[in-house]
């Protein structure tokens, strides 16, 4: 029989166990607990790896809550409750059961809010990206799709019409022609196209598209925009906006494993960065608006957060930590 290795089990298994064991080892410990605690940490690197995840977790809620508390209340509100129950467990109280569950609970939802945020979303997707994980899929049709880091599309190609719907993140198309219309959809917008190339991103509260070659017809709420090459067009909440001359290559850079932008909203670009880095990155106040600029490798966003700083004047706090909080 072929050997059964701790270090083939999946990720996410040994991650809960390592939320489990933080949790109990918050309470009161017996001996035999802490050893089988110890046995269970030495078993395996990747237990220890997920036992310093939780640990870093658990610290960062205590380090940032106060600062998150102006620009995400719902957080902060959650993070009060982890708080709560950090202060409880480390009176040294008795554990009940259900008071267990309910601390393995919230940090099992902050677990889930800084790695695993999309993880309802990923159940409807067809294809699905992890962080810092670029992929080329070959469609049935012929067409090929590549996908940016932490990206996820839902596939419906038939004999009639081929539709892709983008749930996040960014996607490349190259699309074969055969004579069925081929529609992208993201957010409340559609991309109509027969045989082209094009970049399509969800934004924060929209979408861009950015057109290689070939033609397409971008549309929401009754409004249509026709694009040609090295044309874009964006929409959001307010409507569709109008053609305009983009820097395809810059739009397209992730391809090359590069985030290149012009007076690009700070907001985005963090979000783009977030991509690439386990945890979260929260950006506080107004400077969401700012407008920034920049040239950064995609294989280091820890690099391109201190050197926006540096430049732009802003401050990032928690940097190699599951939390990064941008700041004045």
């Amino acid at each position: 029989m072929p050997e059964t290795r701790q270090h083939d089990r999946p990720r996410e298994r040994v991650q809960a166990e390592a939320i489990a064991w933080m949790t109990r080892m918050n309470g009161r410990v017996s001996p035999a607990e802490r050893s089988d605690f110890e046995t269970w940490l030495a078993a395996d690197p990747a237990h220890l790896a997920a036992w310093q995840e939780a640990q870093l977790l658990w610290d960062a809620t205590r380090v940032v809550g106060e600062r998150v508390a102006a620009g995400d209340p719902k957080l902060a509100a959650a993070l009060h409750l982890v708080h709560e129950a950090r202060a409880r467990s480390g009176r040294r109280r008795a554990v009940a059961f259900g008071g267990g569950i309910t601390l393995l609970a919230l940090i099992a939802s902050g677990w889930v809010w800084l790695q695993h945020p999309s993880f309802l979303q990923d159940l409807r997707a067809d294809e699905v990206t992890a962080r810092a994980e670029r992929r080329e899929i070959r469609l049935g049709d012929g067409s090929l799709l590549m996908l940016d880091a932490d990206s996820a599309v839902v596939l419906d190609l038939d004999a009639q019409e081929r539709r892709v719907v983008l749930l996040r993140g960014s996607a490349w198309f190259d699309v074969a022609m055969t004579g069925q219309p081929f529609v992208v959809r993201a957010g409340d917008g559609e991309v109509h196209v027969l045989g082209t190339a094009f970049d399509i991103s969800i934004l924060d509260g929209g979408a861009s598209v950015a057109l290689e070659r070939g033609e397409v017809r971008v549309s929401r709420d009754g409004k249509e925009v026709m694009l040609e090459p090295g044309q874009g067009v964006s929409w959001n909440g307010e409507g569709l906006g109008e053609a305009r001359e983009v820097a395809v290559d810059e739009a397209m850079a992730w391809k090359d494993g590069r985030l290149i932008f012009d007076r690009a909203r700070l907001a985005d670009i963090l979000a783009r960065l977030g991509r690439y880095r386990s945890g979260r990155i929260l950006v506080l106040g107004d400077l969401a608006e700012m407008r920034v600029s920049g040239s950064f490798s995609l294989d280091d966003p820890d690099a391109a957060l201190r050197s926006l700083s540096a430049t732009f004047g802003f401050s990032v706090r928690g940097i190699g930590t599951p939390i990064v909080v941008v700041g004045p």
